[in-house]
């Protein structure tokens, strides 16, 4: 028997073509009806995330509007709440930063209170040391000049200088002119480059 060529050159349609076939239209009748839909005003996009959520396993990736608000609400509590865990590391810095500078403070405080304490005392020690000085000089005043001469003789030269340079000039000439000509011209001589 001989077979018609036709009928050989002719293929029985392929799975991959009934696939086309049918789902094309299929896509193109649900594009239709969502578009029916929606200018109807039904929530088509509501609908499918609430049936979707209630397939067990996609529900873990389909959020509802509920869902997605709170989410929403969550990630800007969040972004607040860094905010101010910011704000605060910021203040907190600024705080031992102010500490810091209390403690220097208060440190230089201390010191110059220190050192005041002592200048009031050296102020009290000075003006201690000019009234004895006075007090000295006085004495020598009223000393004969042939009895002040030796004591003076036999004081420091810082001191003998220092009372001579307070007393008077006719009772200082007089204490020198009782002196030894040689110590009585050293401490003119010491008088002078004062």
């Amino acid at each position: 028997m001989k077979t018609n060529p036709k009928e050989n050159k002719e293929k029985k349609p392929g799975i991959l073509q009934w696939l086309i076939v049918i789902i094309v239209p299929l896509i193109f009748a649900a594009i239709v009806t969502l578009i029916i839909l929606n200018i109807m005003g039904v929530d088509v996009a509501g609908y499918s995330k609430e049936a979707l959520n209630k397939v067990p396993f996609l529900s873990e990736t389909v959020m509802t509007d509920e869902e997605e608000v709170f989410d929403q609400q969550l990630a800007e509590k969040d972004e607040t709440i860094l905010t101010r865990d910011e704000e605060i590391s910021s203040l907190q810095t600024q705080l031992q930063e102010k500490d810091q500078q209390i403690g220097d403070l208060q440190e230089e405080i201390a010191s110059l209170s220190e050192q005041m304490a002592e200048q009031q005392n050296d102020i009290e020690a000075t003006a201690v040391a000019e009234e004895s000085d006075q007090e000295i000089t006085a004495s020598f005043e009223e000393m004969k000049p042939k009895t002040a001469a030796p004591i003076i003789e036999n004081l420091d030269n810082q001191l003998a200088i220092s009372i001579l340079n307070q007393l008077d000039s006719k009772v200082r000439g007089e204490i020198l002119a009782e002196m030894e000509p040689e110590t009585a011209a050293n401490y003119t001589e010491m008088l002078a480059n004062q």
